[in-house]
C-alpha cells in the first residue's frame, strides 16, 4: 500500500514539474526531485508544489526581457529619425515665416515611436491655438471664408477639435447671411440689405468694416429722396414772385434844392 501511495506521488510531482518546465522563461532553475524519495504524499505535493513555484517565478523576468525586445524593435532607424527631424526644423522655420497653416501640415502626422513624436505634439498645440485666434480675427473682419479655410487646417486629433467645430458651423451661418446680404445690395433691394446685416447684430463681424458699411449704404439708399417725387413736388409749390426793390431815396437836403 505504501509503496502505490510512493509512486502516485511520484507521477504528481512529475507532472506538475513537466508543467512548469514547459512554460517560458529566460533562466530556469534547477530542481532536485527529492520528492521522490518521500514517504508521505502529503510531503510529495508540497515539495513538488515548492518546485512549479520556483518554474512560475522566473516568468515575470522573461515576460519583462520579450516587453524590451519588442519595444527595442519598434524604434526607427536613425536615417528615419534624422528625416523627422529635418522636418520639425523645416516646420519651424515656415513659422518664423508666419506659415503656420504650413508648419501644422508639415509635423501633423509624425509617427508615436519617433525621439521626435512628443516635441511634434506640443508644436502642433500651440500653433493650432494661434492658428484659431488668427482665424477668429479673421471672422471679426467679415472675412469669414479665409477664417473657415484656417479652421480646416487645425488636425482633427488637436484638443481644439470640439470648439473648432462649434466655431465652424457657427460661422458658416453668419457667412450665409452675409453674402445674402452682398446680393441683395447687387440687387437694390436695400431693406433686404438692413434687414441681414441687422441679424448679424451681436457677432463679432458685425462690428466689422464690411457689415457697417453694408448697413450704412442700405439706410442710405433707402432714405434717399426720390428724384421723381421731389420733381413733383416742386411744382405744385407757387410760383415765387420776385422782390420788389423799393426806390432808392434821394440824398439831397431842401437847402440844396433851392
Amino acid at each position: 500500500m505504501s509503496r502505490q501511495v510512493l509512486e502516485r506521488g511520484a507521477l504528481a510531482c512529475s507532472a506538475l514539474a513537466l508543467y512548469g518546465w514547459s512554460q517560458p522563461s529566460v533562466s530556469e532553475p534547477i530542481i532536485h526531485h527529492d520528492c521522490e524519495t518521500a514517504s508521505e504524499v502529503s510531503s510529495t505535493a508540497s515539495r513538488c508544489l515548492h518546485a512549479q513555484k520556483l518554474t512560475s517565478d522566473a516568468a515575470p523576468e522573461s515576460l519583462a526581457n520579450d516587453q524590451w525586445s519588442n519595444r527595442q524593435s519598434d524604434r526607427l532607424p536613425d536615417k528615419m529619425e534624422a528625416v523627422y527631424g529635418d522636418l520639425l526644423a523645416q516646420a519651424q522655420a515656415l513659422v518664423s515665416r508666419d506659415q503656420l497653416t504650413q508648419a501644422v501640415d508639415l509635423i501633423a502626422s509624425f509617427p508615436k515611436n519617433s525621439q521626435h513624436y512628443g516635441m511634434a505634439q506640443q508644436l502642433q498645440q500651440d500653433w493650432s491655438r494661434e492658428l484659431l485666434r488668427q482665424a477668429a480675427s479673421e471672422c471679426q473682419q467679415g472675412r469669414v471664408s479665409r477664417a473657415i479655410l484656417m479652421l480646416d487646417t487645425i488636425p482633427s486629433n488637436s484638443q481644439l477639435h470640439d470648439r473648432i467645430t462649434e466655431l465652424r458651423q457657427r460661422w458658416s451661418k453668419q457667412d450665409k447671411l452675409l453674402q445674402q446680404a452682398i446680393a441683395l445690395k447687387q440687387t437694390g433691394d436695400w431693406q433686404g440689405v438692413i434687414d441681414t446685416t441687422k441679424a448679424l447684430e451681436g457677432t463679432p463681424m458685425y462690428q466689422s468694416l464690411l457689415v457697417q458699411g453694408l448697413l450704412q449704404q442700405g439706410m442710405t439708399q433707402l432714405y434717399k429722396p426720390n428724384a421723381a417725387m421731389l420733381q413733383v413736388a416742386l411744382e405744385d409749390l407757387p410760383a415765387v414772385q420776385p422782390a420788389v426793390t423799393p426806390p432808392e431815396m434821394s440824398s439831397v437836403t431842401p437847402q440844396q434844392a433851392l
